[in-house]
């Protein structure tokens, strides 16, 4: 597959840097999207930011355009977007949201042309550590000096839900003293989970660090910071994900390894008996223990948002065995339960079978390895599905970008090869 790429140097590395930095900070489901600069204002920017990287790279690829405009991929972007129209214009349902997700597709092919998705992951695993360590001093450290009085509260901002947020610029810390949840510059813990599991899969299996100590400082503090965002998903999330690298890597196979694990099950042992301890205290205290107890209670009782989910996924299923090829109208589908909140499934219900099969196969190309069994294969799809857990991620473009990458850079080559 033949890539048209930038100049290598320094100031281009920083300049894609800062272009995926900006895209990330612009991404669906952001604070910064939702309350700072505004859902139509960021998408316009988004879309702007796409046009000015196309224009660039036409205009320095100039000599190359007869190549670039018969190149393979220029006829899946043509198909893809054919399929949309079709779905679209067939059940006469004029939403933009098609065309928002077809964007997103468009995109991830088009950054093939001049680069691959190892590239774009040592930039995303980077750049979301990066926000990770700062979200952690302004979330545990900024905040609870501001309380104390110590250094003073930046402005507050407030979202749709009426919840209050110190504005830390590049992290929301919740205004309230004894919740201990890390929103980073997401809307929610339970979206943010989504991101740090991306980056934690991206860094072990997509990035060729130099040193492997460079891996691990990234996997630490990625790992913390999903443990601070105290989500249920992201809790079973992280711990599936550390079996299945456990497993696939064979680490028990050295010394080390095993020493590792049975430290890793010794300390989750600890804190369970510390979180039961807590839990028969008298009068209980906000505490980073009582939010795990808090978060044992909403999974084992009915709460609002475990009703939610179950009732998004009826609901999904229904509508898209009502309309198993093209889907139902978005509209009834997003709007037909509280908070519909499951991504794979709403794909399936707003683009019939064909276009839920698209979203998994894009998956299964980036997660699946043909060395690897097929019980791990499917595991590991398991824990991505879900995270998979809003409606925002269905267009939002870093939900499809390493995915679609990934879907041209196995595909092609394949049709290659049978050509030949």
């Amino acid at each position: 597959m033949k890539q048209y790429p930038f100049p290598k140097n320094r100031w281009t590395d920083i300049a894609l840097g800062l272009y995926l930095f900006a895209m990330l900070l612009l991404a669906r489901d952001t604070i910064i999207t939702s309350v700072i600069v505004g859902f139509y204002k960021s998408q316009f920017l988004m879309l702007a930011l796409m046009g000015l990287l196309g224009a660039v790279f036409l205009i320095y690829n100039r000599r190359n355009l007869r190549q670039i405009l018969t190149d393979q991929r220029l006829f899946l972007i043509l198909a893809l977007a054919l399929f949309f129209i079709w779905v679209m214009v067939l059940k006469r349902d004029w939403q933009i949201m098609y065309f928002s997700i077809l964007l997103c597709l468009i995109f991830a092919v088009f950054v093939t042309f001049f680069t691959d998705s190892e590239s774009v992951a040592r930039y995303y695993v980077v750049i979301l550590t990066a926000l990770s360590v700062y979200a952690l001093i302004a979330t545990y450290v900024l905040r609870k000096l501001g309380y104390m009085g110590v250094i003073p509260h930046p402005r507050s901002v407030t979202n749709d839900a009426g919840m209050v947020f110190f504005d830390y610029g590049l992290c929301f810390a919740v205004d309230h003293r004894y919740w201990h949840r890390n929103f980073g510059i997401f809307r929610e813990p339970g979206v943010y989970q989504f991101f740090l599991l991306l980056g934690l899969y991206l860094n072990h299996y997509q990035v060729r660090w130099e040193k492997e100590r460079t891996r691990w400082i990234y996997t630490g503090l990625l790992a913390v910071t999903m443990i601070s965002t105290y989500s249920i998903g992201g809790f079973a999330e992280l711990g599936l994900f550390a079996v299945f690298l456990y497993l696939d890597k064979k680490y028990y196979r050295t010394k080390l390894g095993r020493w590792v694990g049975i430290g890793c099950i010794a300390a989750a042992a600890a804190v369970v008996i510390a979180v039961l301890i807590e839990s028969r205290k008298p009068e209980f205290v906000y505490s980073p223990l009582y939010e795990l107890y808090d978060m044992f209670l909403r999974l084992t009782t009915a709460s609002d948002s475990s009703v939610d989910r179950g009732s998004a996924l009826i609901t999904d299923l229904r509508m898209f065995l009502q309309h198993p090829l093209l889907g139902s109208k978005i509209a009834p589908v997003l709007h037909g339960t509280n908070h519909n909140t499951s991504s794979t499934l709403i794909l399936f219900a707003i683009t019939g079978v064909f276009g839920g099969l698209l979203h998994l196969g894009t998956w299964v190309a980036l997660l699946w390895k043909k060395e690897r069994n097929v019980f791990g294969n499917l595991l590991l799809l398991l824990i991505f599905l879900m995270s998979f857990n809003t409606q925002n991620l269905v267009a939002d473009v870093f939900f499809w970008l390493f995915p679609c990458m990934a879907l041209v850079e196995r595909g092609l080559p394949l049709l290659h090869k049978k050509e030949a």
